[in-house]
């Protein structure tokens, strides 16, 4: 039988646990992430003379979402759980910002994976005329407006929510409710019908909407990677450039990275709407953050491979080679 002293303690251990779990989840996070980010940074920068400026703008607003969702959102929620609280503006700058990362990445995998659909689709089915060259321009401006758009979408949150009262009201004697940033540090708007309007059916669809065109446009990439596998030249295999391994990978790993950020935002998703009674559970925290920044620490290692060995042509201007000189006794096949 326990003594009395250990059956008061308990819950406090376990409010330690938890706090403690959640702490480490968000170190590994952020290193990883860090590490990540900074190598994928490091290998773009390498070659930006003379590389296009759109592809250089969306892989460093990559880069700057997710250390942004690790740097700042994963250090607040240590901070906070190391036992320090939140002021309402606080609490609105953590929900800000992790919206609005989380929104940006599916945006940007999204514009990531149609720039590869449309170079994977070009080099099966070749344009007659030639390509607009204000391709660049329009993909520039495209990148722009969606940072525009997303802070534009989430900026009510930051002007005109306040931090929850009544949540905690009746918890105050519970230890295990007392330092849970996912249930101390809400906000809301005050207003029922414009909380249901603007944050249950708005900034879901703003997320689920565009969630699922990468879904069609990648399966639809997984059916053009299927047909050029078939496709034969004279039954004369030629082989590929650098161009074109480098948009097959890309295509490959937007349907990979695809299928890394779906069951992330899902799973997130159903945790926080349809879930809410496994907030009692020591992982809980740790899960729903492990959720939430997973794929801004996994996916620059993934986006690196996208460009290996072929000195990341998708990004730089790859320098002229001179032809090779063929033998005199080699026939040149007429598909070359």
């Amino acid at each position: 039988m326990k003594k009395p002293s250990e059956l008061t303690d308990s819950p406090f251990t376990m409010k330690s646990s938890v706090d403690v779990l959640e702490i480490v989840t968000c170190i590994l996070l952020i290193l990883v992430s860090f590490v990540g980010n900074l190598c994928l940074f490091y290998s773009t920068r390498k070659c930006m003379t003379g590389c296009p400026e759109t592809s250089f703008l969306l892989i460093f607003s990559l880069i700057f979402v997710h250390l942004i969702k690790n740097l700042v959102v994963n250090v607040m929620k240590i901070v906070y759980s190391s036992g320090c609280t939140l002021d309402s503006a606080g609490c609105k700058v953590l929900r800000f910002t992790a919206a609005l990362t989380t929104s940006l990445a599916i945006w940007f995998m999204l514009h990531f994976a149609l720039l590869y659909h449309q170079k994977l689709y070009q080099t099966l089915h070749p344009l007659s005329e030639t390509p607009n060259p204000d391709h660049q321009k329009r993909s520039l401006k495209v990148v722009s407006a969606l940072w525009v758009t997303g802070v534009a979408v989430y900026l009510p949150v930051l002007l005109y929510t306040r931090k929850s009262e009544y949540l905690n009201a009746g918890n105050d004697t519970d230890p295990l409710s007392a330092n849970r940033i996912h249930t101390d540090c809400l906000t809301d708007f005050g207003n029922k019908q414009v909380e249901f309007y603007y944050e249950d059916v708005f900034l879901v669809l703003i997320d689920i909407l565009p969630l699922a065109t990468l879904v069609f446009v990648c399966f639809w990439m997984s059916f053009l990677l299927s047909e050029r596998k078939k496709m034969t030249y004279g039954d004369i295999w030629i082989g590929d450039d650098d161009s074109e391994i480098e948009t097959l990978r890309g295509a490959k790993f937007s349907i990979l990275l695809m299928w890394l950020i779906t069951p992330l935002w899902i799973s997130h998703f159903i945790l926080v709407y349809f879930l809410k009674g496994l907030a009692v559970c020591v992982f809980f925290p740790a899960v729903l953050t492990a959720l939430s920044s997973g794929f801004s620490a996994l996916s620059p290692f993934l986006l690196m491979l996208v460009n290996y060995r072929i000195k990341l042509v998708s990004f730089c201007d790859a320098k002229e080679k001179k032809p090779t000189p063929q033998p005199a006794n080699v026939i040149l096949s007429p598909y070359a």
